[in-house]
């Protein structure tokens, strides 16, 4: 990928110039120098070229909306169903606590990582040799990139086809299909409803954000205020209907870490356990996705992302907590426990005659949470799968890349239209990346509920429990884990390679920087490794009923890494073959133009001219290298 010398302005007075009188080439954003501007107009003229505008202003996340995109990322289905798993799993009060607390720790510690390298990954070169960074959308595609620079697109590859299978919405999906099908007491679980609902919340989320950021940003906080609301209130409960018998037993320092019959000899639940620890921990990281539409994101970027990560590790715990204070030993380490329904039972039911009411709002709330989370992570790994399309590895890639118009009249318009002028919108859609990731999230709800009804024992009631527990497993292995465990390497790497400037160009601490990096590379390395060492007495995926082999969610992870390195060399191939056929080579080439915001802001980027050309090739010549020619700063 080539990086054309990136453009900074001095500031604009307005989000948008003024309206171009008919027939003339669209106004650009005032302040901006008119180089800048006749490389846009050409750009917007250029078939094999797209011009992005990062939303911004108005139209920018604020730091209200960065803290409710947490909240609605994190407080999904995980914190009300891997419970279940753990504290089985574990057959211990003490031990399923702390694992709780391992998630913390690997949560705040991956806040700190993702925080310095949103901040410092790009960097971009003045004219006169010093660099500087720029906040930028992508998370990890940006990161590994960074990384590995050599072989070329291998990053990309890896990280972009792997992304396209597992940044999906269908775990949160069929939990959501479950928790309507619960709260609609008397209506039985079906292949038929799981799929149907689930596909029907994928499908409004996605059109949500194909038709309206606005809205669709509105809801995210919204919902994200709601589901704190949540939390709040289970410990409300919690507190009010806490069982001193109960708590007593639980808590005591003779029994909460005793062994049971049930209690595991080997590492694999242990390991288990942690994966569903690690899945509703795991977006803390969310804000890195569309890091370059926070709006002054050297300032509201990490402190937003640390107010929410820090309230929500603190809630999780207290909730844990009160499921152990609430809920009697033997009840908890049952195998099809359902938690959260035992929760309210024994809090608000001690108050209501009814237990369908509540098994009804149970459902319910569930349910909110659940929706809430597919619209948000609709919203971000819309937006990465964008980012990865920019990088020229998919077919079609430009017209993923692309932002669209909405309207019903004229349905989506691409935008920029390269054959005749228009005005830029703020609000603009990745539609292609959208209708990407409804197609794969709908192929994986299907196929994880179908394959797993099949399997259903002759006489038995079907599921929903079955598919999610195996989407929940590929899910946080594939997402999380792995790239996880590879961004606490590198940095690292960064950190202790001799010689190293790193230190010089973070914005955190070296020593805190060398802690955070340690305790996030082990707490993902360890059920990296140790859910790869079986269990006799457990071979299947636990909430599966046996039907799922234990080995089925990371080994589906490993076949798409090796899929997407295959990809890769057959990526490769095919460029080579058009250089030695037809002498030409692809030139991607992502030019950024940039704004310089008022105090430390820094650099803000406003427009990327995205082109991806076949040229002629030049025996010899770099291409694909990042162009030193520096950053313009205007006066």
């Amino acid at each position: 990928m080539d990086l054309d010398r990136a453009s900074v302005t001095s500031g604009f007075e307005t989000p948008n110039g003024p309206a171009a009188p008919s027939g003339e080439k669209p106004p650009w954003r005032a302040g901006l120098d008119s180089r800048d501007v006749d490389r846009l107009n050409q750009a917007q003229q250029d078939r094999f070229a797209i011009v992005e505008e990062v939303p911004v202003e108005g139209a920018s996340l604020g730091a209200f909306t960065v803290v409710c995109l947490l909240f609605n990322r994190q407080i999904g289905s995980g914190i009300f169903n891997s419970s279940a798993v753990v504290f089985y799993n574990t057959q211990s009060i003490g031990v399923s606590l702390f694992m709780w607390l391992y998630g913390v720790a690997m949560a705040l510690s991956g806040l700190i990582l993702y925080i310095e390298l949103g901040l410092t990954v790009p960097r971009w070169q003045f004219e006169d040799g010093t660099k500087i960074s720029t906040p930028r959308s992508g998370a990890e595609l940006v990161y590994f990139n960074y990384f590995l620079k050599l072989p070329r697109y291998l990053a990309t590859c890896i990280f972009g086809v792997s992304f396209l299978v597992f940044g999906n919405t269908a775990t949160n999906s069929v939990a959501f299909a479950k928790a309507v099908v619960q709260a609609a007491v008397g209506t039985a679980p079906s292949p038929g409803n799981i799929v149907g609902i689930a596909m029907a919340a994928n499908t409004f989320s996605c059109l949500l954000h194909g038709m309206s950021r606005r809205w669709g940003l509105w809801l995210n906080n919204l919902l994200g205020m709601l589901k704190l609301l949540i939390l709040i209130l289970l410990i409300i409960f919690g507190l009010a209907w806490r069982d001193n018998s109960v708590s007593s037993a639980n808590f005591s320092s003779d029994t909460s870490f005793s062994k049971t019959p049930a209690t595991p000899h080997g590492v694999y639940r242990y390991a288990e356990a942690l994966i569903f620890v690690i899945f509703p921990f795991g977006g803390f990281h969310q804000a890195n996705y569309v890091l370059a539409e926070i709006q002054n994101p050297r300032k509201n970027f990490a402190r937003a992302s640390s107010i929410g990560v820090g309230i929500i590790c603190v809630l999780f715990m207290v909730v844990n907590i009160l499921y152990a204070a609430v809920i009697p030993k033997d009840v908890l380490f049952q195998p099809n426990i359902d938690v959260v329904l035992e929760y309210f039972k024994r809090t608000v039911g001690k108050a209501s005659s009814d237990l369908s009411q509540v098994e009804s709002a149970c459902g319910s709330i569930r349910a909110l949470s659940a929706i809430g989370n597919v619209i948000v992570f609709t919203f971000t790994a819309a937006k990465v799968k964008q980012e990865i399309a920019k990088e020229g590895i998919f077919p079609f890639s430009l017209y993923i890349a692309s932002s669209y118009d909405f309207s019903f009249r004229h349905g989506f318009r691409r935008l920029p239209a390269h054959e005749e002028g228009h005005r830029l919108h703020s609000h603009k859609a990745p539609a292609a990346a959208l209708l990407l990731h409804w197609t794969v999230t709908t192929i994986l709800i299907v196929a994880a509920v179908l394959s797993t009804d099949s399997a259903t024992t002759p006489g038995k009631p079907f599921d929903p429990v079955v598919g999610y527990s195996l989407l929940t497993m590929s899910y946080v292995y594939g997402l999380d884990t792995v790239w996880f465990t590879l961004i606490g390497i590198a940095m690292l790497r960064l950190r202790l390679w001799p010689g190293s400037k790193w230190r010089y160009k973070s914005p955190v601490p070296h020593t805190l920087g060398v802690i955070a990096a340690v305790v996030f590379t082990v707490t993902n390395a360890v059920p990296l490794v140790a859910i790869w060492i079986p269990d006799p007495m457990h071979p299947a995926v636990a909430r599966t009923d046996g039907k799922v082999p234990w080995f089925a969610g990371q080994t589906m992870t490993l076949a798409v890494i090796a899929a997407a390195f295959m990809y890769w060399v057959g990526f490769r191939s095919y460029l080579w073959q058009r250089r030695v056929r037809y002498g030409e080579e692809l030139k991607v080439t992502r030019s950024p133009v940039f704004w310089r915001g008022p105090g430390k802001q820094g650099l803000v980027l406003l427009y990327e001219i995205i082109r991806l050309q076949w040229k002629e090739w030049v025996p010899g010549e770099k291409g694909q290298q990042p162009d030193t020619s520096g950053v313009r700063v205007l006066s």
